[in-house]
C-alpha cells in the first residue's frame, strides 16, 4: 500500500468533498456532531486557492483530507503569533483504523515546525475518542473552552516542536 500526503489541487475537489461528507455522515450516525452536513464545494475551492487543503492518498486515491491555515486566535485562548491551525481532518470511514490519522497529524506537526510555527487543533469536547487519539499521537491538551453553545477541547503540537521558537 502506497501512502502519501500532498497539497490538494482543484481536480481533487470532488474527492475532498466525498471524504468530508462520508466522514461527517459517519460521525452523525454515531451521535457526534463535529461538523455541519453537507459540505460546500466553494469553501473547499477557496481553501485550495490559499494552499490550505491537503490530501492523503492511499494507492493514488484520495482517502483523507485536512486543512492547515494561519491562526491568530482560538476561542478564549491566547496563542503565539504566527501559529498554524489544523482543521477538518477526515478519513473515509472504510479506511479508518489503519494509522492514516497518525500520519496526517505527523505531517501537520512537521509542516508547522518547518514554518517555525506551533500547530493548534480542536474538537468538540464531547468527542472522547478523538481527544484520546490526539493525546495518544503526541499532541498536548491545552484545555476546554466555550464556543457558542458547546465546548471545544484544544490541543497543540508537542513541546519539542516549540522549544526552538520560545
Amino acid at each position: 500500500m502506497k501512502i502519501g500526503v500532498r497539497q490538494a489541487k482543484f481536480h481533487d475537489v470532488d474527492q475532498v468533498m466525498k471524504v468530508l461528507n462520508e466522514a461527517t455522515a459517519d460521525l452523525i450516525s454515531k451521535g457526534i456532531n463535529q461538523w455541519s452536513y453537507p459540505w460546500e464545494s466553494e469553501m473547499i475551492k477557496n481553501e485550495i486557492t490559499f494552499n490550505h487543503c491537503f490530501v492523503l492518498e492511499v494507492d493514488q486515491v484520495v482517502g483523507g483530507t485536512f486543512f492547515i491555515s494561519d491562526i491568530d486566535s482560538l476561542s478564549q485562548l491566547p496563542i503565539e503569533p504566527g501559529s498554524k491551525y489544523l482543521s477538518k481532518m477526515a478519513i473515509l470511514p472504510e479506511l479508518q483504523g489503519n494509522g492514516f490519522g497518525a500520519k496526517m497529524i505527523a505531517f501537520a506537526c512537521s509542516f508547522a515546525k518547518n514554518k517555525g510555527s506551533i500547530l493548534y487543533l480542536d474538537c468538540w469536547a464531547g468527542n472522547d475518542k478523538l481527544k484520546s487519539f490526539y493525546s495518544h499521537n503526541g499532541l498536548e491538551y491545552v484545555g476546554d473552552f466555550p464556543e457558542e453553545d458547546y465546548f471545544i477541547s484544544v490541543f497543540r503540537s508537542p513541546e519539542s516542536n516549540r522549544s526552538a521558537f520560545l
